[in-house]
């Protein structure tokens, strides 16, 4: 009951954040959870051995967010990504002291720049959209995101029995993600009838799929870099949830899928 009252409590804040302010607002929520999400990743690196430049990576990250918002100076998310890419490499050939060593730092540098920089940057794309496209399509994932992982939480824990991906996460099952699934799908169908009815029933049905299945993958990919690292959790900023990571993991694909299926079906109205 706890985790189901949390959900409804983040969501009806995060509706009025979208729904209420403008995208500048919105940005600088993003960009704060994207420097903590950056942060814990790179403590979970450095806890394997790693020695990334944290702080150049943050820096690219916020970056990238702030060129999908499209507010001057606007530049192409391309250029941050260059930018940071490059610096990585000089830095790690000018600090570190062998070739293995500059090009673990160089990657680790740049692994949560892509995973969080980048996919959580996506939030902030969406955001910037015009009009009602620039928030129902973000409370549309937030609902699915939502729905899908307090679903499958309680189904995998009720029926769960197939391990979906024993040696990433031994407590995820196909049970609990075929609910999951439902779940977003459910989400996804009530949006239609409810805020984002301009959405069509079809696109709603696909869209709840892809979300939950994106959702799923950025879980796994965050706990890929948990199990590397030996670590439970991103950091224990959360308690009895632990940290900012754990709780955006599902977005960090997600996101760019919705962003990209929008510019390529919804970009006229659904």
């Amino acid at each position: 009951m706890k985790r189901i009252l949390t959900a409804v409590v983040l969501m009806a804040v995060l509706w009025i954040v979208i729904k209420r302010t403008p995208p500048a607002v919105f940005f600088v929520l993003v960009a704060v959870g994207i420097a903590v999400a950056a942060w814990e990743c790179y403590r979970m690196l450095e806890a394997r051995g790693d020695r990334p430049f944290a702080a150049l990576g943050i820096a690219a990250s916020v970056a990238v967010a702030w060129s999908f918002l499209g507010a001057p100076p606007s530049f192409d998310a391309a250029l941050p990504l260059a930018a940071g890419t490059v610096l990585a490499f000089v830095a790690a050939m000018s600090r570190r002291g062998e070739p293995e060593g500059m090009l673990r730092s160089a990657t680790s540098t740049l692994l949560p720049l892509l995973l969080v920089g980048l996919g959580l940057g996506f939030l902030v794309g969406l955001r910037a959209l015009p009009g009602d496209d620039g928030t129902d399509p973000l409370v549309l994932l937030l609902v699915c995101v939502i729905c899908s992982d307090t679903a499958a939480y309680y189904v995998g824990t009720a029926f769960g029995r197939r391990r979906l991906a024993p040696t990433l996460s031994p407590r995820k099952t196909w049970e609990g993600a075929i609910g999951g699934v439902a779940a977003s799908v459910g989400g996804a169908i009530v949006a239609h009838f409810w805020f984002y009815q301009r959405l069509s029933l079809p696109h709603a049905l696909a869209l709840g799929v892809l979300i939950a299945v994106a959702g799923i993958g950025g879980d796994l990919a965050e706990s890929t870099i948990k199990r590397a690292a030996g670590v439970k959790d991103s950091s224990d900023l959360l308690p009895g949830h632990g940290g900012l990571l754990d709780r955006a993991d599902s977005l960090l694909l997600a996101g760019p899928v919705l962003y990209y299926y929008y510019r390529a079906f919804l970009g006229a109205g659904a």
